[in-house]
């Protein structure tokens, strides 16, 4: 008996389907808008500034004689973690305790510690300030513009002379802060307690705070400087 041929099923051709490209469309739609809240949320995000903890505060004494008056100097560690977003550091502020008036930073100083007591000043370049004391030099900076590129680390030493002139709060709190002794022995009356308030163009906010044992007020007359170590610190 003769094999039947059997018919030959046609072969499928693939044809894409109206319901098929609408979810195409709308797949690449989702991917598109989510590109685009993500680009938006950093946009709006800005900088994102990180600030290390402080390690020590700096008192030293700037002038002579009954015009000479206290700065406190502080190291500030920061990185812009953000990517594509710049920020600058507008202001900055450091008060000695939560009831006392906050100190205006004036410049970022270099400090170079020396081995003898009575260094010899070095030439002081144009456009900075040097101030040379026993086993300590301070070159002083001002009129400078702090800024922190994304993904980029800085570290400022800001200063902040402790002078009527100097301060922001009430009258009765800045009036407290006479001259270089004055100061000193203002602070001679236990634990140490510092305050410093970052004030970022895009980040906002930042406060680091500071907390020391006394320090040697007699010392710090009769060198004119002392370096303190911070015992606990915190950011925020």
């Amino acid at each position: 008996m003769a094999e039947v041929d059997k018919p030959k099923r046609p072969r499928m051709r693939f044809a894409p389907t109206l319901q098929l490209e609408q979810s195409l469309s709308l797949a690449a739609f989702v991917m598109s808008l989510g590109i685009t809240l993500i680009n938006l949320y950093y946009a709006m995000r800005g900088s994102e500034i990180a600030v290390d903890q402080p390690r020590q505060i700096i008192l030293y004494r700037d002038g002579e004689g009954s015009s000479s008056v206290l700065a406190a100097a502080i190291r500030v560690d920061a990185i812009n973690v953000a990517d594509g977003y710049g920020d600058v550091l507008k202001d900055a502020t450091l008060s000695f305790g939560a009831d006392r008036a906050s100190l205006d930073y004036q410049g970022t100083i270099k400090t170079v510690f020396v081995g003898e007591s009575k260094a010899a000043s070095p030439p002081c370049e144009l456009g900075l300030r040097c101030l040379t004391l026993p086993g300590l030099i301070v070159v002083e900076r001002s009129d400078e513009i702090l800024d922190i590129p994304s993904g980029a680390a800085r570290t400022y030493q800001l200063s902040f002379p402790a002078a009527r002139w100097n301060c922001r709060g009430a009258e009765g709190k800045c009036i407290e802060f006479g001259n270089f002794s004055e100061t000193a022995s203002l602070l001679d009356g236990g634990d140490l307690a510092v305050t410093v308030k970052l004030y970022f163009h895009s980040d906002g906010v930042r406060t680091l705070d500071c907390h020391s044992a006394r320090f040697d007020a007699a010392y710090l007359k009769k060198v004119g400087w002392v370096s303190i170590p911070c015992q606990s610190s915190t950011r925020s």
